[in-house]
């Protein structure tokens, strides 16, 4: 197996999820409907949080979800404009908050040198909003690492449709066989699987305990920081049997 290519979730994957996002929706939410915190963490659990813990649950909108799907969760019932202003709302009114909150979960740019020093070519695949994600990757300075953002909003279905895998094909002439899908949510390893992949790489530095994701990936990892190590060894065992 010769991986070409690899497409990273973002939230739990590069970016370190609970510490970025529950203080920004906190305070979105506060905002946005006259709560206090309390408030506002009692609204973010009709979506997936777990207020015990502050984490998002796995499997949850708010884990894996869109935009869209989040404002359907907290303002049900809107029409199709209603929903478009409040995506508007979220995804660019309060883009200037990750400058406050933005946490990635480890030095990223030693680990894309590695991997593009490999002759792989990286890219994004997240059920965040292109303008949201571009922003996150521009601000942790690794932008120019990849190939392109492929967001929710930029694809006719989001993850796990399969759809990003192959946009990032036809982006980077790759097939799809030759593209690794890694990231934390169950989402991720289903998007590999209806894209294509030749790989499903789940990680744990996310929300999903290995009881929830190793059954669906390839190989599970503890954080993107074993990637290069991962895709050496697999590698090498193809040179041996060649």
């Amino acid at each position: 197996m010769n991986i070409r290519g690899i497409l990273f979730d973002k939230d739990g994957t590069l970016i370190e999820v609970n510490a970025t996002w529950v203080p920004i929706y906190r305070r979105m939410l506060m905002e946005l409907f006259n709560v206090d915190a309390e408030g506002a963490e009692l609204i973010m659990e009709k979506a997936g949080l777990d207020r015990a813990t502050a984490k998002f649950l796995p499997g949850s909108v708010l884990a894996g979800g869109t935009t869209r799907q989040l404002i359907d969760i907290w303002w049900p019932g809107l029409d199709a404009e209603g929903a478009a202003e409040k995506v508007r709302i979220l995804d660019h009114d309060y883009a200037p908050l990750v400058k406050d909150y933005l946490k990635p979960l480890m030095p990223l740019e030693p680990i894309f040198t590695e991997l593009k020093s490999m002759g792989i070519k990286l890219g994004v695949a997240t059920n965040d909003s292109h303008v949201s994600a571009l922003s996150h990757m521009s601000h942790i300075g690794v932008i120019e690492h990849f190939e392109d953002i492929i967001a929710a909003d930029t694809v006719a279905v989001p993850k796990p449709s399969g759809n990003m895998i192959r946009r990032f094909a036809e982006i980077t002439g790759l097939a799809p066989f030759e593209i690794a899908m890694v990231g934390d949510n169950s989402h991720d390893m289903e998007e590999a699987r209806n894209g294509g992949a030749g790989l499903a790489v789940a990680v744990l530095s996310g929300n999903a305990e290995a009881e929830h994701i190793a059954h669906l990936a390839d190989y599970t990892i503890a954080s993107v920081a074993d990637l290069p190590a991962l895709l050496r060894r697999l590698r090498a065992a193809v040179e041996t049997r060649g």
